[in-house]
């Protein structure tokens, strides 16, 4: 096997591989049988056309069906032999076929991961600013006021709807234009967005058994243009107030936090504070990463950032259709030129910390890895060895090292990092 290195624009390589021998003898006795039992031939029955007549006219597909199959045997060793290491995909850009000498030369292209300086000392004098983050007593009310909300209990009502009621609706939407329908049920809070203005304030002073017609709703898109106008029916099916549940030792039961209220207050109170802390990290983890990727200025593979942003893309496209959005309506391109900084931020980021987890030598071990299965199994709901098991069949366990390291990373860079924390300017009233 000859393998030869050619550099192409940017961070892309092309590499040339020419193989001969068994490899491609096997390959092309087996696409030979599989086109003669298989391959349709006018003229002749199935299986029975003559060979020379299959590859004449199958020329192109046998040529471009060996290349793939003897890439698939070779290529990690030619990869291996040009001391490359691929960013991401691989793409088979050429095949040359010489079937008498059963030789072939196949030319992939790929990108490489970017060569730059880790700016070692800069990162461990890092200096960063954020908002002065400080315990108030009347969080913990806060608090106590948002968990009343979580379990406050829906009670049905026999009266007209005002803002703050549940209601549970049947509706119909018809696109005025294209004549399209949609329906279904909803269960929604009158007044807080959830519906349309228009809608909502059409609900105020209905009750249940009650139906609600608008005859022209505008429709828009994700910059908030008109799209088109739509005819909306709602059928209103029940209406429910909400109850908050009294502060005491009943509640605190109910809250799993104790068999009094005193002692329910007090775990609050430090829960608050814990929240409070993980909070004021978040500012630090996101400034830091500012800081590090100013510090460092280098390319980033092209094919690694289509594939990054098409996620980002994908994630608020999800966002925004669970705010009722229609996606159909929205500018992806727009979207995609929006969320670009955002990807680039993310890739040079890794890169970063791939480096300084290299450079501080830094080791993903067991109680690691298994502290992220545990993490994993939590956001998913299902269970560690689940997890485990699920990233061990689909062979991404150097993926969960990687997170582990650049984690591991970043909390290194922060143990170091020198955090000055600002007063908020208050704004002065003009009188």
């Amino acid at each position: 096997m000859k393998v030869s290195l050619e550099d192409r624009e940017g961070l892309f390589k092309s590499l040339l591989v020419e193989v001969q021998g068994d490899v491609v003898k096997k390959s092309l006795e087996n696409i030979y049988q599989e086109l003669v039992q298989n391959a349709e031939v006018e003229g002749f029955r199935k299986g029975k056309a003559p060979l020379w007549l299959i590859k004449a006219k199958y020329k192109d597909y046998i040529r471009e069906e060996v290349g793939k199959r003897v890439a698939d045997a070779t290529l990690s060793k030619a990869i291996e032999e040009s001391g490359l290491k691929p960013a991401a995909d691989i793409y088979l850009e050429e095949v040359q076929l010489e079937e008498k000498e059963e030789k072939v030369a196949y030319r992939v292209v790929f990108e490489v991961p970017p060569s730059f300086e880790l700016k070692l000392q800069e990162i461990e004098n890092l200096r960063v600013e954020i908002p002065k983050v400080e315990f108030k007593e009347e969080m913990v009310q806060e608090e106590i006021n948002r968990l009343r909300e979580q379990q406050a209990l829906w009670e049905p009502v026999d009266r007209e709807i005002k803002e703050g009621d549940l209601v549970v609706i049947d509706y119909r939407v018809e696109d005025l234009e294209s004549g399209e329908t949609s329906e279904g049920e909803a269960t929604v809070i009158v007044g807080q967005r959830f519906l349309r203005e228009e809608v909502d304030k059409a609900l105020l002073g209905k009750k249940e058994g009650e139906d609600v017609e608008i005859e022209s709703v505008d429709l828009f898109d994700a910059e908030g243009k008109v799209v088109g106008k739509a005819k909306v029916k709602i059928s209103i099916r029940a209406v429910k107030e909400k109850v908050l549940p009294e502060v005491g030792d009943d509640f605190a039961k109910e809250l799993g936090l104790g068999d009094t209220w005193s002692s329910a207050e007090e775990k609050i109170r430090q829960m608050v504070k814990k929240n409070l802390e993980n909070y004021k990290k978040s500012l630090i983890e996101e400034e830091v990463a500012k800081k590090l990727i100013e510090l460092h200025e280098f390319e980033i593979p092209q094919t690694l950032l289509r594939r990054e942003l098409g996620f980002l893309v994908e994630r608020r496209l999800r966002e925004l259709s669970s705010l009722g959005i229609d996606t159909r309506y929205i500018n992806v391109q727009g979207l995609a030129q929006e969320l670009l900084p955002q990807a680039i931020a993310n890739i040079k980021l890794r890169y970063i910390l791939d480096k300084y987890a290299q450079v501080k030598d830094l080791q993903a071990e067991e109680k690691d890895l298994e502290e992220e299965y545990t993490k994993l199994a939590q956001a998913y709901g299902v269970s560690p060895e689940q997890i485990k098991a699920d990233v061990q069949s689909r062979n991404l366990e150097e993926v969960i090292k990687g997170d582990v390291l650049r984690r591991k990373a970043l909390e290194d860079i922060m143990s170091k990092v020198q955090v000055i924390e600002v007063e908020e300017k208050k704004e002065e009233k003009n009188d």
